[in-house]
């Protein structure tokens, strides 16, 4: 058996990168087809879908540079891929979301708004209130959205990480 050159194994950045626009790209789909069914794509109760295909990816992420590489995968490896992978996903998806939402059909934004705005009334929050609170919503929703989405990826990849680590039991020489 042939052993594998330094540059024949994959790195973090590698397979982070190729596993984000793959995670994107089904954020994106997931996105549209929210938004052609004409439910609020921003709405909290999707996001456990959203950290179950995360998971799904990193794992299948971490899979991939262990059987491309020596088979085994660190810790810190680990948090390297899926670094790379939630920036990209965050980033791309984000973007198309961000475009879609404010250029392409400004409607969706106003739904979401809506929504919040109806939360806040079943609550009974004086109209001031909500209204101060939906200007500063305006304001701060796409920071949130991709700080959220960074720090939530990185979350989780805390978790799966440690799940899908295989150390080498040879030190390295």
């Amino acid at each position: 058996m042939e052993e594998q050159t330094q540059s024949t194994m994959p790195t973090t950045r590698s397979v982070g990168l190729k596993w984000g626009i793959i995670s994107a790209l089904f954020s994106i789909l997931f996105f549209l087809i929210l938004v052609i069914a004409g439910a609020n794509a921003f709405d909290n109760k999707w996001g456990w879908i959203g950290g179950i295909f995360s998971i799904i990816f990193m794992v299948l992420a971490h899979r991939e540079f262990k059987q491309q590489g020596d088979s085994f995968m660190t810790y810190g490896q680990g948090l390297g891929i899926s670094f790379w992978m939630v920036l990209i996903s965050t980033a791309v998806a984000g973007l198309f979301t961000y475009i879609y939402s404010n250029i392409i059909d400004p409607a969706t934004m106003e739904k979401f708004y809506e929504s919040q705005r109806m939360q806040m009334e079943e609550r009974n929050m004086p109209e001031e209130q909500i209204e101060i609170a939906l200007e500063w919503t305006r304001k701060l929703f796409w920071v949130i959205y991709a700080v959220g989405g960074i720090l939530g990826g990185m979350f989780i990849a805390l978790i799966v990480s440690i799940f899908t680590q295989k150390k080498n039991p040879a030190p390295p020489f």
